[in-house]
This record gives structure tokens, sequence and C-alpha cells, in this order.
């Protein structure tokens, strides 16, 4: 729930598990990064389950939010809104050449 667009206001943000029973809420300015808000919820939730995946809308697709997750072991799968205007990436895996 945002309060506020273009002034002042804030943003609380849920985390919510899979059948729908939110696990942690953050309060957090409007202007905030949506994935750093994700990342936090999801290392922070005080459960013992296993993170498989942080989901956010558009504003989270940074790539720094892709990197974060892949190193905390969860994917960051964000909606993309307009995803025919986006170039998307694929890493290509490739052998080292040998000396």
């Amino acid at each position: 729930m945002a309060l506020g667009y273009g002034g002042r206001g804030v943003l609380i943000y849920w985390h919510v598990e899979k059948k729908s029973l939110a696990i942690h809420s953050q309060l957090i300015n409007c202007t905030a990064s949506e994935v750093a808000a994700m990342i936090e919820g999801a290392m922070r939730h005080g459960t013992t389950m296993d993170v498989e995946a942080g989901y956010t809308d558009s504003h989270g697709q940074l790539e720094i939010g892709f990197g974060v997750t892949r190193l905390l072991n969860f994917e960051l799968s964000p909606r993309i809104k307009r995803i025919t205007t986006v170039k998307l990436y694929r890493p290509v895996n490739r052998t080292p050449p040998r000396s």
C-alpha cells in the first residue's frame, strides 16, 4: 500500500509465503528499492523455511538484485512490465580455454 504518490508517504512491504500467510512486513520509504526490501525480508523472515524465489514488480529488475539473490541461493523473479520492450540476456555456458 503506497500513500502519497508524488509527495511524502510510506510503503508497507509484505512478505507472503505460498499459502498467503504474511511472514514478515517492513515499513519503507516510497522511493526505497523494492528489490532491497525483498532481499532483506528473505533474510530476516524469522521462520525455518527455505526461500526458493523472491517475486517483485518491475521495479525489482535490477542487475545487482539478480546477483545478490543468486549468492543467497534463491531466484529473483520480477514481473516485468512491457516485457516486449526490454532487452533480455541469457548467460552462455562456456568452457575456459586449456593452457
